[in-house]
């Protein structure tokens, strides 16, 4: 795999890998292809989620 400066790692605890694993096998169970989003796709989607709900809170207070 090429190297990507846009690209970080990130560490998680086990628990939080448990619970991105969880959400995969879901949406594995939901799709008729028997398919599922990538951890790093899933782990992206919900820091998206928890920083546009930050921003809106820090909007609120404004």
């Amino acid at each position: 795999m090429a190297y990507n400066p846009n690209f970080k790692p990130v560490m998680l605890t086990m628990t939080q890998m448990e619970r991105i694993r969880a959400i995969q096998d879901a949406e594995k169970d939901k799709s008729p292809l028997n398919l599922a989003p990538t951890i790093n796709a899933i782990a992206r989607g919900l820091v998206d989620s928890a920083l546009n709900q930050m921003e809106k809170q820090v909007d609120a207070v404004r």
